[in-house]
């Protein structure tokens, strides 16, 4: 299946016209309590059993694979990745106490599309990756794509950038994911495939790499990122100067002069004491709380019109704390979403 293959005009939709590369999450993840005082998202997310809805605002879309992660010689595990944070996003409530009486989540239109069907090899599956994402976005959509490894990001971006002529990519990571593709794409050369991708959408310029880490990058590819003119915020930035503030500072670069924004995030950027089961840990790195604060201001930013969740390994998690934190990362976009 290739994407000169299929049309997308007409498309009314997408839930259907997808059918055939999707998998539907398996009922038991949409918790519910069955009492209409103690609403959860279980109860309010959309699913394909229940019918597609117009007007849908958000859509989610789970990608259970880890080749890329194995390509990278990393610990694999990220493919259960996406049922394990649905299992904790659909226990949340919709409340945000600092926006109470305000609770404008329960009134969102999300729809869970379910999983991408795994293709025969990883560049089967993200083609199908990629056309979910473009199908998904005409239909004024944004996008939240839960992975699985790192290389989730190109194609996500692929499809994200198809219909404008700039756009901007904001990474939160550990690492710059900037390698070459020698002798193949993985978890680790999203980045690089980006700003190397024949369609010129992204430039240096409007890519920002955030809270990245020492000793976990190599010197060489640092080098030239920035040389081509990509922004690096390191972790000691981001604590030297707050994490909101340099945040808010990585939207603007990212912003500027475009017609969309995608950001990523990584989930080892968190010290693995917030974050242990991830695909690459470390002791050091943001506060679950950075996290947190981050996905509200990307929800709040009208141009953020795509995110994803990487590297999440249930393998290696600790209480599904991992899973709980890229939950929770998903309800503070949503929370500054509804701000918009």
């Amino acid at each position: 299946m290739t994407n000169s293959s299929m049309t997308n005009s007409g498309i009314t939709n997408p839930a259907e016209h997808l059918r055939d590369i999707l998998i539907e999450p398996a009922p038991n993840l949409f918790f519910s309590r069955n009492d209409s005082a103690d609403v959860r998202m279980g109860d309010l997310v959309l699913r394909k059993m229940e019918g597609y809805v117009p007007e849908v605002k958000i859509g989610i879309v789970g990608v259970p694979e880890d080749e890329g992660v194995r390509r990278n010689k990393g610990r694999v595990g990220a493919r259960r990745a996406p049922t394990e944070i649905r299992r904790a996003l659909y226990k949340l409530t919709p409340l945000h106490p600092d926006q109470f009486p305000q609770n404008d989540i329960p009134a969102l239109r999300i729809f869970d599309f379910g999983d991408i069907r795994e293709g025969s090899t990883l560049e089967e599956t993200h083609e199908r990756l990629e056309y979910a994402v473009e199908i998904i976005m005409e239909q004024g959509i944004v996008p939240i794509v839960l992975g699985g490894g790192h290389d989730i990001s190109y194609p996500n971006f692929c499809g994200m950038s198809r219909a404008v002529d700039r756009v901007g990519v904001l990474n939160i990571d550990a690492h710059l994911d900037f390698r070459p593709p020698v002798p193949e794409r993985h978890s680790g050369t999203s980045f690089r495939l980006m700003l190397e991708d024949e369609h010129k959408k992204l430039l240096p310029a409007n890519m920002v790499e955030f809270g990245i880490q020492p000793f976990a990058n190599v010197a060489e590819h640092f080098e030239e990122m920035v040389n081509r003119g990509a922004t690096v915020l390191t972790l000691d930035r981001v604590r030297a100067n707050g994490c909101a503030q340099t945040f808010a500072e990585a939207l603007h670069i990212a912003s500027a002069n475009v017609g969309r924004v995608m950001v990523s995030f990584d989930m080892d950027a968190v010290r693995s004491a917030d974050s242990p089961g991830v695909s690459a840990p470390s002791p050091v790195g943001l506060f679950a709380e950075d996290m947190l604060q981050a996905a509200f201001l990307a929800g709040k930013h009208s141009l953020v019109q795509f995110i994803d969740i990487a590297e999440v390994n249930p393998e290696y998690d600790a209480d599904g704390r991992t899973a709980k934190l890229a939950a929770l990362v998903v309800m503070h976009f949503l929370s500054g979403f509804v701000q918009r």
